[in-house]
């Protein structure tokens, strides 16, 4: 079978790969049946699931005009609903500015050691901390670090946070001032804190509603082509189902690890793929024959008690991701080597825990239960991230491979970033594309 040839190819079509082929017209490759990555979201009898919680709350005039002007995506604007559950109590969300309503020792703890570590930030406003456990104390105090950041971050990440740095922060933490911190001890309020505090969601099909639009206009996405070896020399990929495709200059928004298993690396690089840590997300999807059955959007869950981390209700993101009359819950485990969870029990024991958390009660009829396994989740910001990544793309760069997104390059990415991450690869590509003539 002789090889197809294309001038700029893409492998992944989640949303850094649809936007890398919006801005450069090269054709996506994408090893699955769909497209969207983790930004897909299947239905099953009238209920639709997003892959975890999934909203748009960019400032980033491109990026809205790009959706919303020019591909057409209609979407609606949203107050945040979220709160926190934990010393058997609901309090908003983020927990640093909303205190009140939990147990006064705890309240007593958080506030006094939040406001001694305030006073020494303003004698010594630079902070230099050697990992994420020193940044939580030296921000928000030991109160605060003890009784919520500390113990969600861990069960969030699956490490503990003196083993991640500080580069993934950027504005993901909200900075309350100390005026906020105390009111937000004394009396409820509902101040929007942080970034997603308004969002946009699709009116309809859910977030997967966002890569329809770039494939409505006309981006080629050839699925069902798993890239299983890339000869960097012949700039030839061979895929899954015996197909070749020959290259210009590739694009790549598979995770790192794959990128290097199917590429080979020099003996100087082998053993670098292992150093790139990951956690995994296990969303367990419930449908329930009941209306109304929270009016939250999401609900964190800090404590080691429960199996999820947080859980959402898709039903009051947009009414069609149920049928009438009807709710459903999408509950999120984390999950890696380092903390690893019984597959087997894992949706028995979320439907309990939902029951012991007081979400739904024994008499709500469950239509159905759905389990999608996300193995590449969030990229853990370890000790050796940034120098390993770095090494990688540099030498994939000398082989005109440009890797884009959040698993491509190996970061924190928002649906935001991962559209400009794809722009910007697909500027990088023509260049080099330029310069090779």
């Amino acid at each position: 079978m002789e090889a197809i040839k294309e001038k700029i190819v893409i492998l992944g079509a989640g949303l850094a790969g649809l936007s890398a082929a919006h801005h450069c017209g090269g054709t996506i490759f994408e090893a699955h049946d769909h497209y969207g990555g983790t930004c897909h979201s299947p239905s099953r009898q009238g209920y639709t699931f997003d892959l975890g919680i999934h909203v748009l709350h960019t400032k980033d005039q491109y990026v809205l005009e790009l959706l919303q002007q020019k591909l057409g995506a209609c979407m609606t604007e949203q107050a945040r609903r979220a709160w926190i559950y934990s010393f058997g109590t609901r309090t908003r969300y983020p927990f640093q500015a909303n205190l009140f309503g939990l147990p006064v020792p705890v309240v007593k703890e958080c506030l006094v050691s939040f406001i001694k570590t305030y006073c020494q930030r303003q004698t010594q406003p630079e902070i230099e901390c050697s990992n994420y456990e020193e940044w939580i104390n030296a921000v928000f105090g030991e109160g605060i670090a003890r009784t919520f950041m500390i113990p969600y971050s861990e069960k969030f990440w699956t490490v503990h946070p003196r083993d991640l740095t500080t580069e993934w922060l950027d504005v993901r933490i909200p900075l309350i001032d100390i005026e906020d911190v105390i009111e937000g001890s004394l009396t409820s309020h509902d101040k929007g804190f942080g970034p997603n505090a308004m969002f946009k969601y699709p009116k309809e099909r859910g977030i997967q509603a966002l890569t329809d639009v770039f494939v409505q206009n006309g981006i080629n996405v050839k699925l069902s082509h798993r890239a299983v070896h890339i000869d960097m020399h012949k700039k030839e990929i061979t895929f899954s189902n015996g197909s070749t495709c020959r290259y210009d200059v590739l694009v790549s928004t598979i995770p790192l690890p794959i990128l290097a298993d199917i590429t080979g690396l020099p003996d100087s690089l082998v053993r670098l793929p292992d150093r790139l840590k990951y956690n995994s997300i296990l969303c367990v999807n419930i449908a329930i024959d009941h209306p109304d059955i929270n009016p939250e959007h999401w609900i964190y869950y800090p404590e080691k008690e429960y199996s999820f981390f947080r859980i959402s209700f898709p039903h009051n993101f947009a009414s069609d991701l149920v049928p009438e009359g009807k709710s459903s819950i999408s509950a999120e485990i984390a999950y890696s080597d380092k903390r690893p969870i019984d597959r087997h029990s894992i949706v028995d024991r979320v439907v309990n825990d939902l029951i012991r958390a007081g979400i739904i009660d024994r008499e709500h009829r469950i239509e159905f239960t759905d389990v999608q396994d996300i193995r590449y989740g969030y990229v853990i910001f370890d000790h050796h991230r940034s120098e390993t990544v770095a090494q990688l793309k540099d030498f994939y760069q000398r082989h005109h491979i440009i890797p884009a997104g959040r698993y491509g390059s190996w970061e924190y990415q928002w649906m935001d970033d991962a559209i400009l991450d794809g722009k910007k690869a697909a500027e990088q590509a023509r260049q080099q594309l330029l310069g090779s003539v």
